[in-house]
């Protein structure tokens, strides 16, 4: 087949995914280095990022049970692979606190290698779960999950953020959440003094910091400087990282988790960490447009993100996703191009060869108050209370996503939101549903009123409906419909313009309405109906297309096929009106 073959090209194009993968590799975006200032623009927030995410990667890699380092090798491969894939040029793919929180909630009682096992395994089938979803273009059903049940999940994996580091600044061995929480209340006797003044040192300076000339390195210091304090014999009991496992010197090698890793929890976990990691990056993605004007694809995110998994997961590294603290400090600190973000990568690699016996020395409650802090500024009051004034709806949908999160395990919790989004979107489109009057008047506007209660005898009511005509919504349809009563030779216009295809019940809901109209002598003329609709109503033969039911198929011009389906319903009246023995 030739290059030039038109049909050629269709079968091509019409593959998914395969037109994203080839432009990617045509465009090689991975070999274009910026130029000159730009370039050392670049390696400046590469720099400064990774600098940024040594104590976000290793507070994350806390949170996920297992050895901090491992939240490192997340902001080593993610930025570096992902930056080199993605479509929004300037997102920062990292460790995020709310993946990291869903996988460490998902691996449930797991411990030691077990537990680091299942969380490689995890991240493996996260990355192919990404890579599918944007290879089929499944990015477009992410719509569907409703905004209000989108911030309820992500206001409770914020809370849930701060209460499981409340054993670490605490000192206490105790489980974190909501009951960890009640029994600290009720314990407040066993918190460990010297662990809780440098948790409440790291959020001073945490917060401080930022704003002097120490800018955003004011979190590495804020981790530095208590980290050094807690090697004084006064904060000999403070744990360190070292007091969590032996920490690894270089670079890991590439490696499988055994098969027994990929258990029923850790898969089930797997499709709700992608799913969370989805949903907050294209949002990410949506709101940083590219410097040199290219186009965004959500499925090319989604695949480079997959991607970047696939590879941290490969490598023992923590999930990642695109990060919304770490894509605005890539642009605060000037970045440029993809290349800030591959930067970040490859420099965090340097750090970790040369720092990694630094790492053990870091005290675990500076990095419990860091994620303190990160849950806390997720937290947004004013799209909290925006959820609460739109309405009831709104906020119980909102509000039992945020309780379910809180007690429920994460892919309970998940998959609760996922189902309520669905059963929220299909309520408010069956109820959603209007049906108005059309009246014509002599200078020929035409006038919206409230339908008749009754159809009148020898007359033509013009009806026009607005909504989704699916399920429920053909049944509130049939509510708002004029009976027929008593009215003899009744003839209705229905207008369905826009009606791309007709549900089996809304068929049936059109079916009762004709036999009522027929059994009254009248006729139910259908106009503006799309072609593929009138084709799948001859092919199930559910209307009488022979009796009462006449049907005007939709043309360019507005309102051409209900003017002509009046005409001929007032031509029959005419007609049926001169038969003997009628009226």
């Amino acid at each position: 087949m030739s290059a030039s073959d038109p049909v050629g090209e269709v079968a091509q194009n019409d593959q998914p995914g395969l037109n994203i993968l080839r432009a990617a590799v045509r465009r090689r975006p991975w070999l274009r280095l910026p130029k000159g200032a730009a370039l050392r623009q670049d390696a400046m927030a590469g720099l400064s990022s990774a600098i940024s995410n040594v104590p976000d990667g290793m507070a994350n890699g806390a949170l996920l049970g297992v050895n901090p380092v491992h939240g490192l090798y997340g902001t080593i491969f993610g930025p570096a692979v992902g930056g080199a894939l993605v479509s929004t040029q300037l997102m920062m793919i990292t460790t995020m606190a709310a993946a990291s929180l869903s996988a460490s909630q998902a691996l449930g009682g797991l411990t030691g290698q077990a537990r680091a096992d299942g969380l490689f395994a995890m991240v493996l089938l996260v990355g192919a779960l990404q890579l599918g979803a944007g290879w089929l273009r499944l990015g477009r059903f992410l719509r569907f999950v409703s905004y209000s049940v989108t911030l309820g999940f992500l206001t409770g994996v914020s809370v849930l953020l701060i209460l499981n580091q409340l054993p670490d600044v605490t000192g206490r061995d105790a489980p974190g959440g909501v009951t960890g929480a009640v029994q600290l209340l009720s314990d407040l006797g066993s918190v460990h003094l010297p662990t809780l003044a440098l948790a409440a040192l790291t959020l001073l300076l945490a917060v401080l910091l930022p704003r002097t000339k120490v800018g955003q390195y004011g979190r590495l210091f804020a981790v530095v400087v208590p980290s050094l304090l807690a090697l004084l014999p006064l904060f000999a009991d403070v744990q360190l990282v070292r007091d969590t496992g032996t920490i690894p010197k270089g670079l890991p090698l590439p490696s499988l988790p055994p098969l027994s890793a990929f258990t029923p929890g850790v898969i089930t976990g797997a499709i709700a960490v992608a799913l969370i990691i989805l949903v907050q990056s294209a949002g990410v993605g949506q709101s940083v447009p590219n410097p040199d004007g290219a186009r965004h694809s959500s499925s090319r995110d989604f695949m480079a993100i997959g991607a970047a998994n696939m590879v941290s997961g490969l490598f023992r590294g923590a999930p990642v996703g695109g990060s919304v603290s770490g894509t605005a400090l890539n642009v605060l600190y000037g970045g440029q191009s993809r290349w800030a973000s591959i930067f970040a990568g490859l420099i965090m690699a340097v750090i970790v060869l040369a720092f990694s016996g630094a790492v053990g020395v870091v005290a675990m409650p500076a990095l419990g108050a860091l994620l303190i802090l990160a849950g806390v500024s997720s937290i947004k009051p004013r799209d909290i209370r925006l959820v609460v004034e739109a309405g009831w709806p709104s906020w119980l949908a909102g509000g039992t996503t945020f309780v379910a999160m809180l007690f429920l395990p994460i892919q309970a919790a998940v998959g609760f939101g996922v189902v309520l989004s669905a059963f929220l979107y299909i309520t408010q489109a069956s109820t959603d549903i209007s049906l108005v009057e059309l009246v014509r008047h002599d200078d020929g506007a035409i006038e919206e009123r409230k339908p008749p209660a009754t159809l009148s005898a020898r007359q033509v009511t013009v009806l026009d409906g607005y909504g989704q005509l699916f399920y429920a919504g053909a049944h509130t349809l049939e509510r708002l419909l004029p009976r027929v009563g008593g009215a003899e030779r009744p003839v209705v216009v229905l207008r369905l313009r826009g009606l791309a295809s007709m549900g089996a019940t809304l068929l049936e809901v059109l079916a009762r309405y004709a036999r009522d109209i027929g059994n009254a002598g009248g006729r139910l003329y259908l106009s503006g109906v799309d072609p593929a609709a009138h084709r799948q109503i001859v092919r199930t033969g559910r209307l009488d297309l022979q009796g009462p039911v006449r049907i005007h198929e939709a043309t360019a011009f507005r309102g051409q096929s209900t003017r002509a389906a009046v005409e001929e319903s007032e031509e029959w009246l005419v007609s049926v009106a001169q038969e003997p023995g009628d009226g």
